[in-house]
């Protein structure tokens, strides 16, 4: 496993990676102390931990893109999740990750020890609610992807993860940033790169999308990628 880089933040986090209510506007509890953190930096092809190593961090993502993955016993790779700026990654088992977790890019993350998260659950109802929320927010978007891999074409396939990235991206309206390789969606998507590659080329001869520099599109018509998306969705 390669080391990533690591520095205490001076700038601040919040204390909790949830919203819960009793945080001022910090983002620190008004009941409790904050949560230790730790700034890692993690140059793109790094590794952040491998399956199998301890999962006893929970880690958000402050830029960049990360990608969690597992290789199968064929030598095929699975990318379960592409995890962006803003969000969460690092609950991918119980006390040891199922998976491996690469940069997929430069980045910049912040690591909550899951201990004392755990600890903090058990002493605060509202931290407690909060966590559940969330993890059953988990639960449902994977429950998601069953369908989206398992009942839809690769136009369908492509067009929802091209919404799903606008939807949570932090780029201009319309655009979404593509920090990924096409290797890397095909893996995600369950399709193969060249599959990847003619979905988008006919999405561009439609004018349904455009490039906007090597890693950006733009989405021309919304409506029409809408469709696409759910052109045969249960």
């Amino acid at each position: 496993m390669q080391v990533a880089s690591a520095a205490r933040s001076t700038t601040p986090i919040p204390a909790f990676p949830f919203p819960v209510p009793g945080l001022n506007a910090a983002g620190q509890s008004l009941a409790s102390q904050p949560l230790p953190e730790r700034i890692m930096r993690v140059q793109r092809g790094r590794e952040i931990y491998a399956e199998g190593d301890m999962a006893d961090q929970l880690y958000k993502v402050i830029s960049g893109t990360v990608r969690t993955c597992r290789l199968l016993p064929d030598g095929r790779r699975l990318v379960a999740q592409f995890a962006l700026s803003g969000e969460f990654f690092g609950l991918d088992g119980v006390s040891h990750h199922r998976f491996f977790a690469e940069a997929v890019s430069d980045v910049v993350l912040v690591a909550f020890p899951r201990r004392e998260i755990n600890h903090w659950v058990e002493r605060d109802p509202a931290v407690a609610q909060s966590w559940q929320a969330y993890t059953l927010e988990k639960l449902a978007a994977a429950q998601d992807r069953f369908i989206l891999l398992g009942r839809r074409t690769a136009t369908e396939r492509v067009a929802a993860f091209l919404l799903d990235l606008a939807e949570r991206g932090r780029g201009p309206v319309g655009t979404v940033d593509l920090p990924m390789s096409r290797y890397d969606i095909a893996d995600y998507l369950g399709l193969t790169a060249e599959t990847v590659s003619r979905v988008l080329t006919n999405l561009r001869k439609s004018r349904i999308i455009g490039d906007q520099g090597c890693h950006r599109l733009r989405i021309l018509d919304q409506d029409a990628l809408q469709e696409q998306a759910d052109e045969e969705a249960l």
